[in-house]
């Protein structure tokens, strides 16, 4: 009589153990589904795009001074007041630092002449959302070992006192590249005009820009065929963009100034569009091909594909004969 109560009891046991056992699993997968989706909340706010009304880092002012043997490279910034930036360095973190009550910071780092410098800022704000800047510095130094000045068999400077040819310039991507520093102590000029370094993407993209201290338009070619034509901007800046124009190859590039007065003044370089590459370049760091009139420096972007970017001698200049070849 009270076998089969006692068998309905264990039934009844048993199916409540496994209901309750399925509960608790379900349980553990809708908080680890939670769970992954709070992360995937969290890592969409790493390098997020600027928020509304949050100052993203800029670039200002930067320089190098030298002291003795060593060298350092001073930047200065703005950014969100009284936000933490954080410098890198080939995606590495080199320094980190306040932005006052304006939002302006500055930094000091020592150089490395043994391979290039990749400086970023990155921006931590009270909200948690870490923005990195558009802008990125580049200091390239050409590879080898300095040699001494000798005068009359005499060593008039120590080589370890001869500064190599050093590039440093800023980028940001789908923008034109401001030199700070060139290692062939100008860019080529022409009376007013000046040609400044060209950019361009596996897109075909091309980026050209110059300055000029005299007002007109600025007409661009490709050996004799025209390509565009800009006004002077502010300050007598000038740049073009050319979409998908310009072939692959090495041929002659013209920039020519034509003044209120019709007047014609114009700068040529050697120019060479690379083809992409499938070297495994971590992103950022550059490629950089050392010529004795040009040097060219390629990167590959966060965001996909490459940026590269030329850089020319002046008219008169020196050559610079590298003592090895492409350097990483």
């Amino acid at each position: 009589m009270f076998k089969p109560r006692i068998i309905g009891i264990m039934i009844g046991g048993l199916l409540l153990a496994l209901g309750l056992i399925i509960v608790l699993q379900l349980l553990d997968v809708f908080s680890r589904i939670s769970g992954e989706q709070e992360k995937a909340q969290k890592s969409e706010t790493i390098e997020a795009v600027a928020p509304l009304g949050v100052r993203p880092t800029v670039f200002t002012d930067i320089s190098e001074v030298t002291n003795g043997l060593n060298k350092l490279l001073r930047i200065s910034g703005s950014a969100e007041p009284n936000s933490v930036i954080v410098i890198l360095d080939r995606g590495e973190r080199l320094r980190q630092i306040r932005s006052d009550e304006d939002g302006n910071w500055r930094v000091a780092l020592e150089t490395d002449d043994d391979q290039p410098m990749v400086i970023e800022a990155v921006l931590f704000n009270e909200g948690g959302v870490t923005v990195r800047g558009d802008e990125t510095i580049y200091r390239v130094v050409l590879p080898g070992e300095a040699k001494p000045v000798i005068v009359d068999d005499t060593v008039v400077i120590e080589a370890e006192l001869v500064p190599r040819p050093t590039l440093i310039m800023v980028s940001a991507p789908g923008g034109p590249t401001r030199i700070v520093r060139s290692p062939f102590g100008g860019s080529p000029t022409n009376g007013p005009l000046t040609m400044g370094p060209i950019d361009y993407d596996d897109a075909g993209g091309v980026i050209f820009s110059g300055t000029t201290s005299e007002e007109g338009r600025v007409r661009l070619y490709a050996n004799d065929a025209a390509i565009g034509e800009t006004r002077v901007g502010a300050g007598g800046r000038w740049n073009f963009i050319a979409g998908r124009m310009l072939p692959r190859g090495e041929y002659d590039v013209r920039a020519e100034l034509i003044r209120t007065n019709a007047e014609r003044i114009h700068v040529t370089v050697p120019f060479e569009l690379l083809p992409p590459t499938n070297s495994q370049v971590p992103a950022g760091i550059p490629m950089v091909r050392f010529e004795p009139f040009r040097w060219q420096l390629r990167r590959e972007l966060l965001g996909g594909g490459t940026q590269s970017t030329v850089i020319f001698a002046p008219i008169e200049a020196d050559p610079i004969i590298p003592d090895n070849g492409d350097k990483e």
